[in-house]
């Protein structure tokens, strides 16, 4: 009986479904508010919706139009009218559950979540399928680093996916065995594009990179593989760190741009400023940082650049909604005066320019007076989980005559940007859009959807990249 059942579950992992809790949401008239608002607000709906493709949206459209109106739950009306934002092929465009908009009685968190797609699945039963031959390398079970949570990543193919990742263990109230908590479909080897379900459920489309048993999911930490195979260690938690590698090397790691701990970064920086500016090499660790603000990386410019930069402008579009972020932006006492006053000033220039992209366009150059002598030689390592204000950053570092990028591509999010976040009717969902909009992609230099090159490229059979910067500085030096 054991052999058929592993047969069973090999061939099918048959899919069952709880009954659906209620729904509070017409999600017909959220579906209708998202596509008003993108169309409206959205910096880059114009470029992304076009004469040539509006026949294939409007199909597309009408599609999810159909199974929307047949939802029976929130989550369920939440996770088709993300898909359908899929189209867009922007990152930037996110639907999430709002917190707090579950009650906090374990129970009624349950029964929320009860119609969630579930495979199941015991791990006694994973881990007998997984020992049969012929299993894909990322398939395995795997915790998050605090071992919290267990899931099993089992091949499950649909339209969207290749791979499943099923709960085996969690906190059992927002999360019970069973509920599938990411999707993996593969892109190239070793290399997944993934929708990720947070704890409240909402889901986030990401990039996964998969080597030596670990899961690197952008911006959303990182799956350590305990069967098959020896168990990976999980990562101690962490921001930035600056290490010495050797007497002539050190290495910063930084893995997110989230402006919320921007001071972390400028305390590091400051506190080791006479062990950088008496280091030869550095080497700066970007692989897998998601983005946040460009605000966070500016204590770095004064030891990556070597003089002036160019750039493009970006153009902000003027709708009443976009007013709201600059209007709230003035008043907030996170960033400097200086960047108060200009979101003061744009958001009256937004007032007088309604349904126009407003500011100049064309290069913008930024000259720095106060560049650091040392370090002599800088090298960026990149991946394909570099994005947002982390491509940013490399796109002006590449400039400098000191800097060189190691490694591959990174996630081209770049074009549209400042985003802004509003509730939807109901109150239970969120939608953050860009707002403003490169000039860059107007003469044929966008970055989305194909990323910034390295200058020296890195196999993805290396295992060390930072061993590899490290030799490659060194040669440099000689």
């Amino acid at each position: 009986m054991l052999n058929m059942k592993i047969v069973f579950l090999a061939s099918f992992f048959a899919l069952f479904a709880t009954p659906a809790s209620a729904q509070s949401c017409n999600c017909t008239e959220q579906f209708d508010w998202l596509r008003q608002k993108l169309a409206i607000n959205y910096s880059g709906y114009r470029d992304k919706v076009t004469v040539q493709n509006r026949a294939e949206f409007d199909r597309h459209t009408a599609d999810f139009q159909t199974k929307i109106a047949q939802s029976k739950a929130d989550t369920t009306c939440l996770r088709l009218m993300d898909e359908w934002a899929h189209w867009f092929r922007d990152g930037h465009v996110q639907l999430y559950l709002k917190a707090g908009s579950a009650t906090d009685d374990p129970a009624e968190i349950r029964r929320r979540f009860a119609d969630w797609e579930k495979i199941a699945l015991t791990e006694a039963e994973a881990r007998a399928y997984l020992e049969q031959p012929g299993r894909d390398p990322v398939e395995g079970i795997y915790q998050i680093s605090g071992g919290n949570y267990h899931v099993t990543v089992v091949r499950n193919v649909t339209p969207q996916r290749d791979f499943a990742g099923v709960i085996l263990k969690a906190d059992s109230v927002w999360w019970v065995p069973g509920q599938v908590k990411f999707e993996l479909k593969q892109s190239e080897p070793g290399k997944y594009n993934a929708r990720f379900y947070m704890r409240d459920h909402s889901p986030r489309s990401t990039t996964v990179a998969f080597s030596d048993g670990k899961l690197d999911f952008t911006d959303l930490g990182s799956w350590y593989k305990q069967y098959p195979g020896k168990p990976v260690a999980p990562a101690q938690p962490q921001i930035f760190t600056l290490a010495q590698l050797d007497s002539q090397t050190l290495l910063l790691t930084v893995p997110t741009m989230n402006e919320s701990v921007r001071l972390e970064l400028d305390s590091l920086v400051t506190a080791n400023a006479a062990l950088l500016e008496r280091t030869p090499n550095l080497i700066i660790d970007c692989r897998n940082n998601g983005g946040g603000s460009d605000i966070t990386f500016f204590p770095l410019r004064p030891y990556v650049y070597s003089g002036s930069v160019k750039g493009y402008r970006m153009q902000i579009y003027a709708t009443e909604d976009n007013i709201q972020k600059y209007d709230k932006l003035r008043n907030s006492k996170d960033f400097p005066k200086k960047y108060r006053r200009y979101f003061g000033k744009m958001a009256k220039k937004m007032r007088r320019n309604m349904g126009k992209f407003v500011g100049k366009c064309g290069e913008a150059t930024q000259k720095f007076k106060k560049v650091k002598h040392f370090p002599k030689r800088v090298a960026i390592l990149t991946n394909g989980n570099c994005a947002s204000s982390c491509e940013q950053f490399v796109y002006y570092a590449e400039q400098s005559k000191r800097v060189t990028l190691i490694g591959q591509n990174t996630a081209g999010i770049m074009d549209y940007g400042n985003l802004h976040s509003l509730d939807f009717p109901c109150g239970k969902f969120g939608l953050s859009y860009p707002t403003s909009r490169s000039c860059r992609v107007d003469i044929g230099k966008a970055i989305d959807g194909v990323g910034i090159p390295p200058d020296v490229r890195v196999d993805e059979k290396e295992k060390d990249w930072v061993e590899f910067a490290r030799q490659y500085l060194s040669g440099k030096s000689q």
